[in-house]
């Protein structure tokens, strides 16, 4: 979800879902407890969609870079 200057609010499902396998995608978060927020949301929903993620956190810049991979 992304507020009217492109920054994403928060990371939600439906941006997870849109990555693709093999695939890399960065969104930028307005602060550090969003990128943890979605960094949790990010491992605890691979359960569900049977695969796995890899999330690189950048607090200074405010955003995750997830990688979907196939398990």
């Amino acid at each position: 979800m992304a507020d009217e200057t492109g920054k994403a609010i928060k990371l939600t499902r439906d941006d997870l879902r849109s990555i693709d396998v093999g695939k890399t995608k960065t969104f930028y978060l307005p602060d550090a407890k969003a990128c943890d927020n979605g960094k949790a949301l990010t491992y605890q929903f691979q359960n569900l969609m049977g695969c796995k993620f890899s999330v690189k956190t950048d607090y200074t810049a405010n955003t995750l870079t997830i990688t979907r991979n196939a398990i």
